[in-house]
């Protein structure tokens, strides 16, 4: 899908950016965006980073959108699918395991600062929400409470708060759900 960002380095710009699903070769890209933006964050306690390993994981058996102007990414959202796994944030919102194979996990979703201001983080779930597997009903994700940028973009995409809780490894986060 072409998209046009409206701004680039908070100016106006009329940039194409194609967003498609990631392939497995472009998990160094995504793991290099992931890292170069958290890098860069003011705050880095805001995001826990993931590893290379889990993002090529996440990219062969799950879903990752990213938005790509020709070969630079400046975007990306991973989903994973975790079904009967402990880290299904369905767990710990005190969803009964039967049930967490219909729930995925909004892993992450990173946004180069060049490229903020787009709405990419919303765009970028729009168009995962068809790729689900059928049976796939609920998202779940986790969010900085100190972190209003990716608050308001989860709140404004349907998400709604559902519990507060320590998370990896002692980092305070809202557990926040989707119904599909």
């Amino acid at each position: 899908m072409e998209l046009i960002l409206h701004k680039v380095c908070g100016q106006p710009a009329w940039q194409p950016v194609t967003l498609r699903r990631c392939t497995a070769a472009e998990a160094p890209a995504v793991y290099a965006l992931q890292n170069e933006v958290h890098a860069a964050m003011p705050h880095p306690e805001w995001f826990v980073t993931d590893t290379l390993a889990n993002i090529t994981d996440y990219i062969a058996n799950s879903l990752c959108i990213g938005v790509w102007q020709g070969s630079r990414l400046g975007a990306y959202l991973t989903l994973h699918y975790c079904g009967q796994q402990p880290g299904n944030y369905a767990a710990f919102l005190g969803v009964p395991p039967e049930e967490w194979s219909r729930w995925a996990n909004a892993d992450s979703a990173v946004v180069h600062p060049d490229w903020r201001g787009n709405g990419l983080q919303r765009k970028m779930l729009e168009a995962a929400l068809p790729l689900l597997p059928e049976g796939i009903t609920h998202l779940g994700a986790t969010v900085c409470p100190d972190n209003p940028y990716s608050l308001n973009n989860a709140l404004a995409s349907g998400f709604t708060i559902r519990a507060r809780r320590e998370m990896y490894g002692g980092y305070d986060r809202y557990l926040l759900a989707k119904e599909l």
